[in-house]
C-alpha cells in the first residue's frame, strides 16, 4: 500500500488497484493474486481492511482522502522516504511495540504496556495521554537499565554514585554522571561481552530521555502546551532507539556481573 502510495502517488480503493499494488511489488500471476484474496477472507474483506488502513493513515496525519482517492498529506512523502524506520512505527497498529520487541532483549511487561498505551492513544488521537504513556516508558527502561548497571560497576570495583529517588530526572542525572565517570571501563567491558556497545552514544540519547520527560511532564500537567500530532509521532520514532541502548546495555552488565 506504501509503494502504491508513493509510485505513481495515489491509492483509490478498490481490487482493481490491489492487483496493481502486487503487480508493482513483484507479485504476480492471477492464480497467486486469488490465493491471496482466498486466504485473507475473500475481495470484500480485503477491500474494507484495505480502506480501514487508508482512514488510519488519515487519522495519524500520513494521508488525505480525496474520494474516491487517498493521497499523501503535505511532508508525508519525506516522512515516508527519509525517516521510513520511525514511518513503519506509525504504521502498523502495534508497531511500536513489535519494533521494542525486536529490538530490546529482556523486555520487560512495564515497559511493554505503556508502550503499547502510547500507540493506542496516538491512534485516537489522544495525543496529551500518549505522551503521558510513552514518559512512563521510558521512566519503566531506565529503571530496567539502573540496577544492572549498578551491579556491573560493583563487579568491575567502580563505586556508583549514589541514587537518592527513583523519579526519571534523577534517573537521568545518575546515568549521565556514570558514562562521565566510567566510560571506558564500561565501554570496555562491554565489548568483552559481545553484545552492542551503545555506551559511547548514551550521552545523546540522554537527550531523547529529557525531552521524553519534560514533554510527559508538560502532558501531565494543568498547563498551556499542548501536545501536537507530529510532536507526539515524533516520541513514538525517537523512544525505541533509547529503549534498545537501555535494553542492550542492560542485559551486557547482566553478562558482566554474573562473570565468575
Amino acid at each position: 500500500m506504501i509503494h502504491a502510495l508513493l509510485n505513481p502517488g495515489g491509492y483509490e480503493r478498490g481490487l482493481q488497484n490491489f492487483a496493481e499494488m502486487l503487480d508493482k511489488i513483484g507479485v504476480g500471476g492471477g492464480s497467486t493474486k486469488g490465493a491471496i484474496l482466498q486466504a485473507n477472507g475473500g475481495s470484500e474483506e480485503v477491500d474494507l481492511r484495505f480502506l480501514a488502513i487508508l482512514w488510519r493513515w488519515v487519522g495519524v496525519g500520513l494521508l488525505v482522502n480525496r474520494w474516491p482517492t487517498f493521497l499523501l498529506a503535505p511532508l508525508a512523502r519525506e516522512f515516508l522516504e527519509d525517516r521510513a524506520d520511525e514511518a513503519e512505527i506509525v504504521l502498523r497498529r502495534s508497531g511500536l511495540v513489535q519494533r521494542l520487541r525486536e529490538r530490546c532483549p529482556e523486555l520487560d511487561s512495564v515497559t511493554e504496556q505503556y508502550a503499547a498505551f502510547a500507540q493506542e492513544s496516538f491512534l485516537a488521537g489522544h495525543y496529551q495521554a500518549a505522551a503521558v504513556m510513552i514518559g512512563v516508558a521510558s521512566e519503566a527502561a531506565l529503571l530496567h537499565f539502573v540496577p544492572r548497571c549498578e551491579a556491573a560497576l560493583r563487579k568491575l570495583a567502580l563505586s556508583p554514585p549514589r541514587l537518592k529517588n527513583d523519579r526519571g530526572v534523577e534517573l537521568l542525572r545518575w546515568i549521565d554522571t556514570v558514562v562521565a565517570r566510567h566510560r571506558k571501563e564500561l565501554a570496555r567491558a562491554v565489548s568483552g561481552t559481545g553484545n552492542e556497545n551503545w555506551i559511547g552514544d548514551l550521552p545523546a540519547l540522554l537527550g531523547i530521555a529529557t525531552g521524553i520527560r519534560l514533554t510527559r511532564n508538560e502532558a501531565g500537567h494543568p498547563t498551556p502546551h499542548a501536545v501536537s500530532r507530529d510532536e507526539c509521532r515524533n516520541m513514538l520514532g525517537l523512544f525505541p532507539r533509547l529503549a534498545e541502548a537501555l535494553f542492550v546495555s542492560a542485559r551486557a552488565f547482566d553478562a558482566i556481573s554474573g562473570a565468575s
